[in-house]
């Protein structure tokens, strides 16, 4: 299927037999992305991808809802080897994610080599120590990121057989994987400041924020509060001197959908958990700290070892599982060590879901199961989750039951239950991401890649669970077959606590501070078309600017400023917005650029939405 800023037709779409290599498609010139899928009648393969640059497309196909085997190395000493430690990160411009470095000071492979796998093509490149390309030094615990059309490996540490974590020498260089050579760059680059187990970002301009990490000064280690940027135009380090943050070892960065960063987590010099604040904001580009402060009805939302973050619609995240700071009884002791890396499982495990004003709703992890799922009320444990962004406000969740703390198992998350429950495919997945392991990186929403320990090494593994992406063209406001009570393809930036409805049709209640976004989705020109059964046309959330509100509100009998329409419509030109409804219209400003939509309670009264009608393109 072909995808763009065009409503589906004949030529956007080819049904072909398996044997049709090589045929020709009649897709249109315009077309921005390909989904795909092929089935044998026993198994099925699903991929997406989209056009990068001005170039072609590849498209690699996965076994849908199979965890697969992308790299395994011969022999138990090639790269990835074991001790995790391995700098893992997707670039999407380049459709290529790295892995580099490790923390296996045995192997010399582990230490400065590393891998690419082509998103596209399949293609795994392995690089050896023996190669000139590898890495200068050996490196643990950095970190990569896209680098303008390269790769940056920054930090890490010098991982020595025997010697303590804390005395290990950080690193003050980072350095530069470029894709048209296969290998990194001879020159490294200079940091500001020596760092390891640290977080980093690639900013909106293109340059890498490098946030938090263990530094040292003389013998003594310290967590860094200092945020440094390092630009990939003049391959210059420079720290930020307009904001710091809480210093943080092993900080998490989590990107929000409103293009802020949420730094969390983490622990001090001596290995206590950051509690005062557990979480901070920073702007787009990383230059300031934002005002947000974590605030709920619920109590504080305690700092925890190994809590997991994850971004979700609206800019907000949720906060998932992790262990207690506090040391074990004798009782305990056995079921600690196996469970937590440190500290001790809490009483019961929590989530937490954080809206983008900072105010957190907390919810338990543990459900109500039927037919082959596990038994009633089963709870999830979650010492050390792992946690990856899904399509439709649903991250996945990968933990365990209370009753098999051994077998992960994939949960997903339903944002207009606030639930976590055993995902529909769960029993077909196969090998999962372990618990404790490094987070997997995101390939596209349903999909991701990760380093799975298996006996004396390491292999890259790869599952995707769906195809849903920016250029869907699916028709939200359709129930889920699986679950009824929510509707498909739309998700609330919030809890919505009554606020918010849904039995076949959306309610929006007139006091709700709720958006309902179209989810994974953005457009260029686009038409909305509105079916009401009650209340006035909803206000509509165009990339962040309110049409149908105060300062752009529906039209007036007889305004007619533009071409009046039988149901309430918007209808999107480049920056120029119609809204439309019979006898009327009226004309306003939008924002410019690609946008999400998403519907908003008016001032009015109570409103109910059977239907919502999304065609992408100009009429």
């Amino acid at each position: 299927m072909a995808l763009g800023d065009f409503p589906p037709g004949n030529q956007s779409a080819e049904v072909l037999p398996l044997g049709r290599a090589g045929a020709s498609l009649a897709f249109p010139l315009d077309t921005r992305a390909l989904e795909a899928r092929i089935t044998d009648g026993a198994r099925s393969f699903a991929g997406y991808s989209e056009r990068r640059g001005n170039g072609g497309l590849e498209l690699l196909l996965w076994p849908e809802l199979e965890s697969c085997s992308l790299f395994r190395p011969d022999g138990a000493v090639g790269y990835p080897g074991k001790g995790g430690g391995q700098a893992l990160a997707y670039a999407p411009s380049l459709g290529l994610v790295l892995a580099a470095g490790g923390n296996d000071p045995l192997v010399s492979d582990a230490l400065v080599g590393a891998l690419t796998f082509d998103a596209g093509s399949g293609k795994v490149t392995p690089i050896d120590s023996s190669a000139e390309r590898a890495l200068r030094q050996p490196r643990a615990f950095a970190t990569a990121s896209e680098f303008g059309a390269k790769f940056l490996v920054a930090g890490g540490e010098n991982p020595v057989f025997g010697v303590a974590t804390e005395q290990l020498e950080p690193r003050a260089t980072a350095e530069v994987y470029d894709p048209a050579t296969g290998g990194f760059e001879a020159e490294p680059i200079s940091l500001g400041t020596p760092r390891t187990r640290h977080a980093s970002v690639t900013l909106p301009n293109g340059d890498t924020l490098l946030i938090g990490g263990r530094s040292k000064s003389g013998v003594e280690s310290y967590a860094e509060n200092r945020l440094e940027r390092i630009s990939p135009q003049t391959r210059l380090a420079s720290i930020f001197d307009t904001a710091t943050i809480t210093g943080r070892i092993d900080p998490q960065v989590v990107r929000l959908s409103s293009g802020r960063l949420f730094v969390g987590g983490g622990t001090t010099a001596q290995g206590k958990l950051v509690e005062n604040p557990i979480g901070e904001w920073l702007s787009a580009d990383g230059s300031e700290l934002e005002p947000t402060e974590l605030s709920s009805a619920d109590g504080d939302l305690p700092a925890r070892f190994g809590r997991a973050f994850v971004a979700m619609p609206g800019g907000g995240f949720l906060a998932v599982g992790g262990c207690e700071d506090r040391p074990s009884s004798p009782s305990e002791a056995e079921s600690c060590a196996q469970q937590c890396e440190r500290g001790c499982p809490p009483l019961a495990y929590d989530a937490w879901w954080v809206d983008a004003d900072g105010v957190a709703t907390k919810f338990e992890l543990h459900f109500a199961s039927s037919g082959q799922k596990p038994t009633p009320d089963e709870t999830i444990s979650a010492p050390r989750p792992i946690l990856v962004p899904g399509t439709e406000g649903s991250p996945w969740l990968v933990g365990t039951l209370e009753s098999d703390t051994e077998t992960p198992v994939l949960f997903r998350f339903n944002p207009w239950s606030r639930r976590f429950a055993p995902a529909d495919s769960a029993d077909r997945v196969g090998e999962l991401p372990k618990p404790g392991s490094p987070q997997p990186v995101t390939v596209d929403a349903d999909a991701f890649v990760w380093l799975s320990q298996v006996g004396e090494r390491s292999e890259l593994m790869g599952l995707r669970l769906g195809t849903r992406n920016r250029y869907a063209q699916d028709v939200a406001l359709v129930s889920d077959p699986l679950d009824p009570t929510r509707p498909r393809h739309l998700a609330p930036d919030r809890p919505i606590e009554g606020s918010v409805s849904y039995d076949g049709s959306l309610t929006l209640e007139v006091a709700s501070k709720v958006t309902v976004l179209v989810t994974d989705a953005d457009y260029a020109d686009v038409t909305l078309t509105i079916h009401l059964t009650e209340g006035e046309p909803p206000v509509v959330v165009l990339g962040g600017e309110l049409l149908g509100g105060p300062e752009c509100p529906w039209p007036q009998p007889q305004e007619r400023a533009c071409a009046a329409a039988e149901l309430p419509t918007l209808r999107r030109r480049a920056a120029r917005v119609e809204l439309a409804r019979p006898g009327a219209c009226r004309v306003c400003s939008g924002p410019t650029g690609r946008a999400s939509v998403g519907l908003r309670a008016n001032a009015t009264g109570r409103t109910k939405i059977r239907k919502l009608e999304v065609k992408r393109g100009a009429d």
